[in-house]
């Protein structure tokens, strides 16, 4: 058997087994119950988890699918739920907004992109599903950072500052707090160009599946299309916001301030 047979095979062993355990697992237990050796499967969760399709809870030390595993078969879903299903609700939001729709979570210091609507015209914002930024550099990963408590995310800024490969992409602590009191006062983050220049984007977070990280909700739109758009952006997002809670589950313990991905 070839190595490349060989790693596909333990892949779709290992969400098979999630799909039977319903619940995060440790690297222990996954090499315990697939019968890998421990430094394989490490090499695996950190191969699938660097794509964007496995987040690790490092206080629980344990690992469990995204939703992009899911979204691998949303054109069987669609077939089958077209009303309901997260596809749905993204593509309903691209079309009344009409402009480019974005699901992403944290991965490490990153916000990925998990799933995208891009605009199919002029002036679009293109962004691609397992893309990721910085998590103070981005509207996804801002409204993430905004639900764990002050501490953590100072740390996560000090993190993202060691990360950057740019200067405008470093952000002092008490101007990122600043930001963050904002995002919880309104319930929503903006950028405007300072992130992704000429473009900017609105988030809200969802409710995320039981045993599954946080995500957020975006829209990416250019500049000079922001004002006249936004209240239209902000009330669209916070419709598909409740209606994505009608399809997940309630966060689990720990809470979403307190749940770190990475080191």
């Amino acid at each position: 058997m070839s190595r490349s047979v060989k790693s596909a095979e333990r892949t779709l062993a290992l969400f098979e087994l999630f799909s039977r355990r319903q619940q995060p697992l440790t690297v222990e237990r996954i090499s315990a119950e697939l019968a890998i050796p421990q430094a394989s499967t490490s090499m695996l969760l950190a191969n699938l988890r660097d794509l964007g399709y496995i987040t690790y809870d490092a206080h629980r030390r344990t690992y469990a699918p995204t939703i992009r595993v899911a979204l691998l078969g949303s054109w069987i879903n669609r077939e089958f739920d077209q009303a309901g299903s997260l596809t749905a609700i993204l593509s309903d939001l691209q079309r009344e907004v009409q402009e480019t729709v974005f699901l992403g979570l944290q991965n490490g210091p990153y916000a990925q992109y998990i799933a995208t609507i891009l605009l199919k015209k002029p002036r679009g914002m293109r962004v691609e599903a397992g893309q990721h930024k910085l998590l103070t550099a981005s509207s996804v990963g801002r409204m993430l950072l905004s639900l764990k408590s002050d501490g953590e995310i100072q740390r996560w800024v000090h993190r993202c500052n060691a990360e950057a490969t740019e200067d405008r992409l470093r952000i002092g602590v008490s101007e990122f707090m600043a930001i963050i009191e904002q995002i919880r006062r309104q319930g929503f983050t903006q950028t405007r160009g300072d992130v992704t220049p000429e473009f900017g984007a609105i988030a809200v977070t969802v409710p995320a599946p039981r045993g599954f990280m946080p995500m957020a909700l975006g829209v990416g739109i250019p500049v000079e299309r922001i004002e006249a758009k936004h209240d239209m952006i902000v009330e669209a997002l916070r419709h598909a916001s409740e209606r994505l809670k009608i399809i997940t589950l309630p966060q689990q313990e720990p809470s979403s301030r307190d749940t770190i991905l990475g080191p």
